[in-house]
């Protein structure tokens, strides 16, 4: 009998120890670290990151993880379909249609196409088509609702996607298309650039009335059912405590440890 009760105290530490090991998922976070080769995501899996954002680059007939041209044509970059897109649909394949099995919405995968967009996309087409069962897309008036959303940032070629008969990718507004209005479908959420669209600079309280004019694009945004993400902001939790305060439902940083510490505060 106490060997027993010594077996079931350990199992039960044993259990504890792995829930306590276990983070906080992070929806509300996107992670912008620069991978650089084709084993860096694989890490973050684990770390309660479910949304990415990457520069990517049509150079010669394949699309690279490049925020620049490469200095030389023997560049070591890493493919899109390696690094991301490979690891990614490994995990919903050994997850059994989840990419995380913690998760059950949409994993947001943002695009910032630095060059050329149209081959861009013509590319990145071409490698989505054997992955379609887990991404959500279109195919005439219809939408498979699947389990990673691809997001163009910067020149997308709005045309494209709302004429195309199958369409894998979506596009991420800016605060002047909110009086456009597209389809949320298509544009399911609004980006807000921190650096160029935000005169506060981070340090201090945000003014007032630039804070009540912020959020009100917030609102305007989530009208239309669009959610909104905030880029290129620093890494501090001052600043992340404004945008979590205003609504914003995504926030995006290079640290996903310390976005981590920031949210286990929040409990």
């Amino acid at each position: 009998m106490k060997r027993l009760s010594i077996i079931l105290i350990t199992v039960m530490l044993f259990v504890a120890a792995g829930l306590k090991a276990q983070v906080n998922l992070m929806p509300n976070f996107v992670l912008t670290q620069v991978f650089e080769d084709e084993k860096s995501i694989w890490p973050t899996f684990t770390e309660g990151v479910v949304h990415y954002a990457a520069d990517v680059m049509y150079i010669y007939g394949e699309v690279y993880v490049a925020p620049e041209m490469p200095d030389s044509a023997n560049h070591t970059r890493p493919t899109f379909r390696s690094s991301y897109l490979m690891p990614i649909y490994s995990q919903y394949k050994k997850n059994q249609g989840k990419i995380n099995p913690r998760f059950d919405d949409e994993m947001y995968l943002f695009l910032n196409i630095k060059y050329d967009p149209k081959k861009t996309y013509d590319k990145i087409w071409e490698q989505l088509t054997p992955y379609h069962e887990m991404l959500t897309y279109r195919v005439g008036p219809k939408w498979h609702e699947g389990k990673l959303k691809v997001i163009f940032v910067g020149n997308a070629p709005m045309r494209t996607f709302q004429q195309e008969r199958v369409c894998f990718v979506a596009a991420q507004g800016t605060i002047a298309d909110l009086d456009k209005n597209y389809d949320n479908k298509v544009m399911p959420l609004i980006g807000i650039d921190f650096e160029n669209d935000i005169e506060w600079n981070g340090v201090g309280k945000m003014p007032f009335e630039e804070y009540k004019d912020f959020k009100d694009i917030v609102l305007r945004a989530h009208k239309q059912d669009k959610k909104v993400r905030v880029y290129n902001l620093p890494d501090d939790e001052s600043v992340w405590e404004v945008m979590y305060t205003a609504g914003v439902d995504m926030i995006s940083g290079k640290s996903a440890e310390k976005f981590q510490d920031f949210i286990e505060d929040k409990k």
